[in-house]
């Protein structure tokens, strides 16, 4: 409470290809985006270690999987940089990232619903992020249904981001992959869908590229 005012313009992925098609130039500061899919976590994780201030992640108290620290140190994530709020219900998690958003002193705030969320929600939360003007990210891993893929919502972008093989087996440990797709996005030049990896850099990629891994995308789309 009563931190400093960390306002973020625009988070960049660190992809030129996706940064490229994004206002600005990377993920909207001051707003609310929402990730479906498989590796949703995965893609959330990747986005906050790109951030320098303190990170509230809201999960589900009863849940049967937990945040992992090692998993979430490889994306960039520091163990004194992450609070974690388990809550007991839906509208326990969406009151705590609406508060967290109105922080100005949280750089990143995470919510795992269990779902989308309306109209009405939609709008309360972006104008919370508005007010902090962190970054908050709303985390859905199943699949979405047509009427949600469909409805209206006041967030910022909507990404699915889903797990896909590795196709080379040399060098495969401590990667991940992705099918990334950018479904909507407010003042976007486009939409698009890529195929990426995070790449967690060896000794000497440590110097070139820092400790912590990059986003690169595929040449040509590989499944």
């Amino acid at each position: 409470e009563g931190g400093r005012n960390i306002a973020i313009r625009t988070v960049p992925l660190g992809a030129p290809l996706i940064d490229a098609v994004l206002p600005g130039g990377g993920l909207m500061g001051a707003a609310v985006h929402e990730i479906a899919g498989s590796a949703a976590s995965g893609f959330a994780a990747m986005v906050l270690g790109r951030l320098k201030g303190p990170v509230l992640w809201c999960v589900d108290l009863y849940a049967r999987s937990h945040l992992y620290g090692p998993g979430l140190a490889a994306f960039g994530i520091r163990p004194d940089q992450l609070i974690i709020v388990r809550c007991a219900n839906r509208a326990d998690m969406l009151w705590a990232m609406e508060e967290g958003l109105r922080t100005p002193a949280l750089a990143g705030i995470v919510c795992e619903p269990g779902g989308t969320v309306d109209l009405t929600a939609s709008r309360r939360l972006q104008l919370a992020a508005e007010i902090g003007g962190g970054v908050g990210l709303l985390l859905n891993r199943g699949s979405l249904k047509k009427a949600d893929q469909l409805a209206p919502n006041a967030l910022a972008s909507r990404w699915r981001v889903d797990n896909a093989p590795i196709v080379d087996e040399a060098g495969a440990c401590g990667r991940s992959r992705w099918r990334v797709e950018l479904e909507r996005c407010r003042g976007a030049e486009a939409m698009g869908e890529w195929m990426v990896r995070w790449h967690e850099p060896d000794g000497r990629e440590q110097e070139k590229y820092g400790k912590t891994g990059r986003l690169c995308v595929d040449d040509a789309p590989v499944d």
